[in-house]
């Protein structure tokens, strides 16, 4: 099935619903952000809570695949890159929360003209993660595809740094405190930050596949 190695049904399933909850992480945080630009503050909260139960989730399986590869001593000559581009990945779910979680605690005053702004890097942040997820997946299935998503998280990536450029260059020419202004970039950068990952990740993933292929 994985044509990485030939793995026991177990660590396929762990790693096929790892790369699951990588994605879905995401897809929680854009309707999280939505609610908080909407003032729904039970809603989003509520959000919060899933994706700090798919985080734990996340870290116990990627412990477990973890063990489960050193215990059966399975694919010793690909397993650090395996392991790296999971732990790497799990960093998403994690800064997702944190951006989540820094929305609930610091309550940022958003002005109207900005929310198209930051929708829109969340939906670019998600469309890099998810395309990651294609190429992380094919990178297990079947490498020789993985060259076909990796170039469209670049693309997402620049475009990502393209919205939140716009966004910020908006904020400094808003009249309101400088306090204000530096709170909101600090928030643009975050999101902004998603897509950085993906793309960091994606480079990694790019690497390990041609020290498969060669």
């Amino acid at each position: 099935m994985y044509s990485i190695f030939k793995a026991t049904k177990d660590l396929v399933m762990k790693i096929d619903s790892f790369i699951d909850l990588v994605g879905e992480s995401v897809l929680h945080f854009e309707e999280g952000l939505k609610l908080y630009l909407s003032g729904s503050e039970e809603e989003f909260n509520e959000r919060l809570a899933i994706i700090k139960s798919l985080e734990g989730r996340a870290d116990d399986l990627r412990q477990e695949i973890e063990a489960q590869l050193y215990v059966q001593t399975l694919i010793p000559e690909s397993r650090g890159d395996v392991l790296e581009v999971l732990e790497h990945m799990d960093e998403i779910i994690d800064f997702s929360k944190s951006i989540m979680f820094d929305f609930c605690v610091e309550k940022p005053d958003i002005p109207p003209e900005l929310h198209d702004r930051m929708r829109k890097l969340a939906e670019t942040a998600v469309d890099s993660t998810q395309t990651l997820v294609q190429s992380a997946r094919s990178f297990f299935y079947d490498v020789n595809t993985v060259k076909d998503h990796l170039h469209k998280v670049k693309f997402f990536e620049n475009e990502s740094d393209y919205i939140s450029d716009k966004a910020k260059r908006e904020i400094f020419e808003m009249d309101i405190a400088l306090e204000r202004k530096l709170h909101l970039k600090n928030f643009i950068v975050s999101i902004d930050t998603i897509s950085d990952i993906a793309e960091n990740i994606s480079n990694r993933l790019s690497i390990a596949t041609m020290k498969r292929i060669v």
